[in-house]
């Protein structure tokens, strides 16, 4: 099996049964969910991945009809 989620300079932080850790290159984190199939084994949900970077102490989430909700 191989999981290609890095890009030249990311490096892995930290690997856990629920998601994989990749500091990026730009220094930002994502925590990338992964989830064990039945049929495929090991499933990467790259639509939910959480970066973790750079702000003003705030939390910006797309909503559902594509816009964004910013939480301070």
């Amino acid at each position: 099996m191989h999981i290609g989620i890095l890009r030249k300079g990311d490096e892995v932080l930290s690997v856990t049964h629920d998601y994989v850790a990749v500091k990026r290159k730009n220094k930002e984190v994502d925590l990338v969910p992964i989830s064990r199939d039945g049929e495929f084994g090991i499933r990467v949900d790259t639509n939910n991945i959480v970066t973790i970077g750079f702000g003003d102490d705030e939390i910006t989430v797309e909503t559902a009809d594509g816009g964004e909700l910013t939480i301070i």
